[in-house]
């Protein structure tokens, strides 16, 4: 009960910090992430029907596909074709016209185990230091770009927890869809806020790589008490597009962030849930 305690007065104390942390820091209005909406509601792999937003109130990033990624094998000298699995949306995604959309592709990666078995690889596992080809980055990259296609889609987002020996890889992933993408088209990442906080990989993207970096501030385990004392000595994120934005969950203490908030529901979104949500983050923008 008492470590629980403290891990609650940790999140508390984290969401505090982020939202100090947030204060003003508002996006250039020449900036392309510039015109996304404030609020912008997650929808994962379920039913979800938001023809309760009007056009304005809210967006929505929705899961538009999940990208298996496997160590190369070869046959015949070629690479297998399931080294690199796409899985489109399987449920069903109603938003009334005009509704600002953010279409996310999510990167998992798989080791072999044995003959057509794989191992899903953890974001903080040692064992995942996988050899992906630049023919596997192309194909990536190329499958996530055509997400810019969707109607009403905004701008497009990747999903990765890359590790530390995937993030040469992820790098150059991001460099490569950036050339993909419209010019005008925002590229957005989720981050884990240990890539925010001090881990420099992606403050050495070159310019103009990413407009966004949502830093994940929940479900961060092990990381919460450590990231809760630096926000909290005041120290803004050293990655510049980091700062504008937020990841909560509503069902951890929400922190009261000024800047544009994307909020995870742990279950399907219902109108009064997402009304009161919206409504509530518009009150820490108006403050």
């Amino acid at each position: 009960m008492r470590r629980k305690i403290i891990l609650l007065a940790a999140v508390f104390a984290l969401f505090c910090a982020a939202g100090a942390l947030l204060a003003g820091k508002k996006f250039p209005d020449d900036d392309r992430a510039g015109g996304l909406p404030n609020v912008i509601l997650w929808a994962w792999e379920r039913p979800e029907d938001f023809r309760y937003l009007t056009p304005g109130e809210a967006g929505v990033a929705f899961l538009a596909e999940t990208i298996y990624l496997r160590e190369p094998r070869e046959k015949n000298g070629q690479e297998a074709e399931h080294d690199v699995r796409v899985q489109p949306r399987r449920q069903p995604l109603r938003v009334s016209p005009g509704t600002a959309l953010i279409a996310v592709a999510r990167i998992e990666t798989l080791r072999a185990q044995g003959a057509g078995a794989v191992q899903q690889v953890g974001s903080n596992s040692a064992e995942s230091s996988l050899p992906y080809t630049e023919a596997q980055r192309r194909r990536v990259a190329e499958e996530i770009s055509q997400l810019q296609n969707i109607e009403g889609v905004r701008a497009v987002q990747i999903d990765f927890d890359a590790t530390q020996s995937e993030r040469a890889f992820y790098a150059e992933l991001l460099r490569d869809v950036r050339a993909r993408l419209r010019q005008e088209q925002p590229l957005s990442i989720t981050a884990l806020a240990s890539w925010c906080l001090g881990d420099a990989w992606l403050a050495q993207l070159p310019a103009g790589t990413i407009d966004e970096a949502v830093p994940m501030l929940f479900r961060m385990g092990g990381e919460t008490g450590e990231v809760a004392r630096i926000l909290g000595r005041g120290e803004e994120f050293t990655v510049a597009a980091c700062r504008g934005s937020a990841g909560l969950s509503t069902d951890e203490v929400p922190g009261q962030a000024e800047k544009r908030v994307y909020l995870f529901h742990p279950r399907p979104w219902t109108k009064t849930e997402a009304k009161k949500w919206i409504e509530e983050a518009g009150q820490w923008h108006e403050r």
